[in-house]
Formats: structure tokens, sequence, C-alpha cells
């Protein structure tokens, strides 16, 4: 399973929170490791960041970049709790895949807008 497919719900457990934050970096066009930490991961949405934060005149791309700064959070925080508190890890992994999805589909829809409704 890959980040954008169809699924019941977030991931269950931390490894398969990991392999779909693993598959969104990626999806981003950055060359993710094999086996990443949670800290690599982190460093890598912040490469994004950078990249999405370098052009100051689309709207959309800072607001992408500000959802993916939030996102890196996320892993940062999992890497801090180490092996403690699974189930918190996981709720960070989770919300770092939200965080991510929401900033594609705003680059989405940046890329594919929808007409604007006329009023009758």
């Amino acid at each position: 399973m890959t980040h954008g497919d169809v699924e019941a719900g977030p991931p269950l457990d931390r490894t398969h929170a990991f392999t779909a934050l693993e598959a969104a970096v990626q999806s981003w066009g950055v060359d993710v490791p094999e086996d990443p930490g949670a800290g690599e991961l982190a460093q890598l949405l912040d490469e994004v960041v950078e990249r999405l934060g370098g052009d100051r005149s689309d709207e959309w791309s800072r607001s992408a970049a500000e959802l993916l700064a939030q996102a890196a959070e996320a892993p940062r925080a999992v890497e801090r709790l180490g092996s403690l508190l699974p189930a918190i890890s996981l709720w960070h992994l989770r919300t770092a895949l939200r965080h991510e999805a929401v900033a594609r589909g705003q680059l989405a829809a940046e890329s594919h807008p929808q007409p604007v409704a006329s009023p009758l």
C-alpha cells in the first residue's frame, strides 16, 4: 500500500504509519533512505519546506510549506519519545500524515482549479 491509496482509515500501528509517511515524503520528490528514522523523515520534510518556501510569490506553495513544517514537527516529537508512549507516537505520525495530505490537496487544487459557479 502506498500513500494516496484508498484505505478505510489511518494506519493502525507505528510501522504502517512510518511506511505511509516515507511514501508521502518520497512523493514530494525526495530520496528517502532505506528504513529512515523519525528524525530523518523530519529533516526530509524540512527540505521540501525549503523548496516550497523559496517561491514567496506563490500563496499556495507558502501555505503547503507551512503545513509541511507542522508535519515535520510530528516525527521530531516521535524521535524525542523514542520507544516511550507508543500510542502518543502513533498519534504524532498520524498528525504528520494529515498535514501532508492537506498540503498535497492544496497544491492539487491550485494545479487544477475548480470553476466558480456563476450566480443565477
